[in-house]
């Protein structure tokens, strides 16, 4: 009987575990899909107008002679160097004979006017004029830059001085006393500095012996190139008889030959 008991305890045990339904298992909450974000359309960059864009950049012009200029030979270049320094400074040789074998009483005073104006007509007015000094008229010869116009006046001018250059160089260094307790080191300096641009001007003409170019032409861009007269040049009056001077020079043959390498 007590087993019997249990048999149906057990049953009903059994048929109400089966009665009672299954938990539901809750639903986990599906999460919003979120939506793309919308890809902005990029913008077109508008390209920089730079300024210097509408600037017109010129060409650099090579520096050298123009294929059109012949440059002076030799003798011509003589020629002009030789006049120059004859109109330049000739003056000073009877003024020095004068100071040297002449009496105390002797007034020099006209002669060193005339002589400085010589000088200034030469190596200021006569460029500043013509673009030619005396020597150029007798060599015809003539300078130029790299753009085909001749140089500013000035260039002449400082090339004309080399003489004056080693004559002032000279004195200050023999009047600074050297050697002595009375040596002025100051004016010694000075001396050597003043000699230092002649010597410069003959290296870099050495230097550039093939263009035959010296310290002012090299600052300058300055070619000595031939002068050719034109026919309808005037051959009368002060520059044309300095022309005709320098054809008188040109038949001796004293200027070179045309047809010669130098």
């Amino acid at each position: 009987m007590i087993l019997m008991g249990l048999l149906e305890k057990a049953g009903q045990m059994q048929n109400e575990e089966e009665v009672k339904p299954a938990k539901k298992s809750k639903p986990k909450p599906v999460k919003a899909a979120k939506p793309a974000k919308k890809a902005r359309a990029k913008r077109s960059k508008k390209k920089k107008s730079n300024d210097l864009d509408d600037i017109d950049v010129t060409p650099k012009v090579a520096k050298t002679l123009p294929d059109e200029y012949v440059l002076s030979k030799k003798p011509a270049r003589f020629a002009r160097s030789l006049v120059d320094f004859i109109v330049t400074f000739g003056w000073t040789v009877p003024v020095v004979a004068l100071l040297g074998f002449g009496s105390a009483n002797t007034d020099i005073t006209y002669f060193l006017m005339g002589g400085a104006l010589l000088s200034i007509f030469n190596l200021v007015a006569m460029p500043f004029m013509t673009n030619r000094t005396v020597g150029n008229y007798a060599s015809l010869t003539q300078y130029i830059n790299h753009k085909g116009n001749p140089p500013v006046f000035i260039h002449q001018t400082l090339k004309a001085m080399t003489v004056l250059y080693i004559g002032i160089g000279l004195f200050m260094i023999l009047s600074a006393k050297v050697g002595t307790s009375d040596a002025d080191s100051v004016r010694f300096g000075i001396g050597l500095a003043i000699l230092a641009i002649p010597l410069t001007d003959w290296i870099i003409a050495k230097v550039r012996h093939e263009t035959k170019q010296g310290l002012w032409d090299s600052i300058f861009f300055a070619y000595m190139v031939s002068h050719t007269r034109s026919e309808d040049a005037e051959s009368t009056g002060f520059f044309g008889k300095l022309e005709s001077s320098g054809d008188w020079l040109k038949d001796k043959g004293w200027l070179g030959d045309e047809s010669s390498e130098d």
